[in-house]
């Protein structure tokens, strides 16, 4: 797994940043309109071949690969670039596919530029007018006709007239609006290529296109966001600087949430091509449609947070708000993207092309060190999930099936990454993860495992020699689970509120007081707390952290059913005598052995993986199955755009959770587990409304088969946008370490 960029990517990055911010200043955006085009930025960049990153080179090869070119597009929307770049990047790479004279004439003139060339990004037989990108400053367009590549010269639209040529438009783009009649059928242009190649080829074109606009998209709406994070951090209203304010930051936390997961689903995409994924072509699509509707979004956030100064054209916000808005809507309604998603995904004869990547670094997998533990895993849980495990799976209130648990504790595969000191087998940090995926693929309970494994490695990083020896051979074994004891019935997910409280008395500690929420507290052998040790401290001090043994006199456990079908519990500590053994940490420094304890179950985002896995499964499994119309639900146009919408989700909550894993093992420092966890609860509610919606009224029904397990996720998404900390905290700390914003919880 990896997600960084190699160090010549790093310098091809930062050599673009610098001329971009140098060249294509705000101030020369403003001056480029209405024409929206700057011809001394454009010969900076053609002196740099920044419009042949697509071309072959001798060996036949684009020069550059299509990751790299999408991290040159991230400067060119973050700089508000006004040059036909992505136009003519695409246009020249069909021309050197050419194969007649005609072809290579142009492309030469693109090479020197002394020509600009852009697209149609429609076939002209479909729609024969259409609005052109750049074609108010193009010498010539490539036009797709059936099954040939033809090129039309502007015919005057361009030259010396561009000025007039141009459609006032609201991103101050050098649109036209072209008709391309006389050349559809075959009646006119001049053929460049024809066959089934040249229309695969421009097809292909069409699909990098989106992802290098969806590219732009992400950078513009990131870029727009982070400006408005720092005059949030300047402004100050009703004396507080107004970045302090939920209802400001909250909802631009969600958007930079969305941009930094439509980049990485972009990266997803690229991925999916560069290794044959069945799915890959649905993931382009699924990136456009995301970028074009998350930066609108994004976009408005960040005018909206300068108030009535960012509807003002002296402010740069307006500028990236109506940039972006154009380039999302070039192509058509973004919707109609996402029903290509569901056509991809679900009819058989849908037409696809996809481009050629090249080299590609970023890797979303686990890596072929622990691709052996995975197939042992996946044998095991086919094997053994059958009959009645199945439907354990679906209705356990509490995720427990001690038989399994054990069984894999004797294959190795309970905590596998674990030293072999405590009974593991040292696999690497990535093997944990890696059967946690599996757990996902398979709809397998993960709560009591996760939680178990958690506290395990705390107590490897901060237990004492006898807590250690005691407890995780238990937990290795598959013998002893454990459970959370943090929240108060007054604290919520405030766990440094703390009232319990933990008295010295020789070697050992009186503890006093009750837990909320303590799920798996009805069979966990022992129970991680945080206990007030010095009730006269601050309040993130005097904390102290201990690994409870439930079977101590004085604790009890009160069962509470959610309506999720889920169980949880109240625990009571009335007087527990606990030896000091048990202590983690030093005493009054819990928080620093909290927030080791917090990064690992923020990181746990497999669990709303799974849960959105099985979400978008159950939605599939009822349309391929329920009648609608006169045929299969899967065959409505709108049935497949809602899964398309759910699945799309899930992809991106698959990037930024693949992220925050790699993130914590690699020592990456960022608010990546909250951008996975705030994501994952929220998508899984939002998208379980709407399927449910999708299949009432017989979605309420609740049963054992595909729509009763899509009832049921239903209501155990509500719950989820809870556990592991409310979305408002998660909010809060995306918006203060994402975006710089200042602390908006006091």
């Amino acid at each position: 797994m990896n997600f960084h960029l190699n160090e010549e990517q790093n310098i091809l990055k930062e050599s673009f940043s610098k001329f971009l911010k140098k060249e294509s200043t705000m101030a020369k955006v403003r001056a480029a309109e209405p024409l929206g085009f700057d011809p001394v930025l454009w010969a900076g960049l053609v002196g740099m071949e920044a419009h042949l990153m697509r071309v072959p080179d001798e060996s036949g090869a684009a020069r550059s690969s299509l990751f790299d070119v999408t991290l040159v597009a991230e400067e060119m929307g973050r700089n508000l670039a006004c040059v036909p770049w992505l136009e003519t990047l695409t246009a020249s790479a069909l021309l050197s596919r050419g194969d007649n004279d005609t072809a290579r004439q142009w492309l030469e003139r693109i090479q020197k530029g002394t020509a600009i060339v852009t697209l149609a990004l429609m076939d002209v037989r479909r729609r024969p007018i259409q609005i052109v990108p750049a074609g108010a400053i193009a010498d010539a367009v490539l036009v797709l006709d059936g099954d040939r590549i033809a090129i039309v010269e502007a015919g005057g639209q361009a030259g010396s007239n561009r000025q007039a040529a141009v459609l006032p438009n609201l991103g101050g783009l050098p649109v036209a609006r072209m008709d391309f009649s006389a050349v559809s059928g075959g009646r006119g242009g001049v053929t460049i290529a024809s066959g089934s190649q040249a229309r695969q080829a421009f097809l292909a074109a069409i699909e990098e296109w989106k992802l290098l606009a969806a590219a732009m998209l992400t950078a513009m709406a990131r870029q727009s966001l982070e400006a408005a994070a720092r005059y949030a951090s300047e402004r100050t209203a009703f004396g507080r600087l107004i970045g302090s304010y939920q209802g400001l930051a909250h909802p631009m936390a969600d958007s930079v949430t969305d941009i930094d997961g439509g980049r990485l689903l972009i990266w997803r995409a690229l991925w999916a091509l560069s290794r044959g994924r069945k799915n890959a072509a649905a993931m382009i699509s699924m990136a456009y449609w995301w970028a074009a509707t998350s930066s609108a979004t994004a976009l408005t956030h960040a005018m909206r947070a300068f108030g009535g100064y960012g509807m003002t054209v002296d402010y740069d916000a307006q500028l990236y708000f109506r940039r972006g808005r154009s380039l999302a809507l070039l192509l058509g309604d973004p919707q109609d993207e996402l029903r290509v998603v569901g056509d991809r995904l679900w009819c058989k004869s849908t037409e696809v092309s996809m481009p050629e990547v090249g080299a590609l670094d970023v890797d979303f997998d686990f890596g072929p060190e622990v691709s052996a533990l995975i197939d042992k895993m996946r044998s095991f849980l086919r094997n053994n999930v059958t009959g009645e495990l199945e439907q354990f799976s679906h209705v356990t209130p509490d995720g427990y099936h001690q038989g399994m648990q054990r069984k894999m504790a004797a294959e190795g595969l309970l905590f596998p990454d674990w030293p072999a000191e405590y009974g593991g087998q040292g696999l690497g940090n990535y093997a944990w993860p890696a059967i946690r995926s599996v757990f996902a693929e398979f709809a397998w309970p993960q709560p009591p495992i996760t939680v178990t494994y958690m506290v395990g490695s705390i107590i490897m990083k901060f237990g004492s020699p006898a807590a250690k020896a005691e407890i995780l051979p238990q937990l290795v074994s598959g013998e002893a689970n454990c459970c959370l004891g943090y929240s108060e019935p007054s604290g919520g997910s405030d766990v440094f509120a703390a009232k319990t409280r933990a008295v010295r008395d020789g070697d050992d500690w009186i503890i006093t007081g009750q837990k909320m929420f303590t799920s798996q507290g009805h069979f966990s052998r022992y129970c991680l707390l945080i206990a007030r040790t010095d009730p006269e401290a601050a309040k993130h001090g005097g904390l102290t952290l201990f690994i409870v043994p439930t079977d101590l006199p004085g604790f009890s456990v009160h069962g509470i059913r959610t309506f999720a079908d889920e169980r949880t519990n109240i625990t009571y500590y009335e007087n527990m005598r606990v030896p000091d053994r048990y202590r983690l940490g030093e005493i009054n420094f819990g928080v620093k052995v909290m927030a080791a304890a917090l990064t690992l179950e923020h990181s746990g985002v497999s669990l709303y993986y799974a849960a959105m896995g099985r979400l978008v499964n159950s939605a599939v499994a009822w349309a391929q199955e329920a009648d609608r119309n006169g045929g299969k639900a899967i065959d409505d146009p709108e049935v497949r755009l809602r899964l398309a919408r759910a699945l799309t989700h899930s992809e991106v909550l698959h990037a930024l959770g693949q992220r925050s894993i790699w993130a914590g093992i690699e020592g990456q420092h960022g608010p990546f587990g909250s951008m996975a966890k705030l994501f994952g609860s929220e998508s899984w509610l939002a998208c379980s409304v709407e399927l449910m919606n999708m299949a009432a009224p017989e979605s309420i029904l609740q049963d054992g088969d595909a729509l009763g397990r899509l009832e049921l996720e239903s209501r155990r998404a509500v719950p989820g946008t809870i556990y592991a900390g409310t979305s408002e905290v998660h909010r809060s700390i995306i918006a203060e370490n994402a975006l710089g914003m200042p602390r908006s919880r006091h």
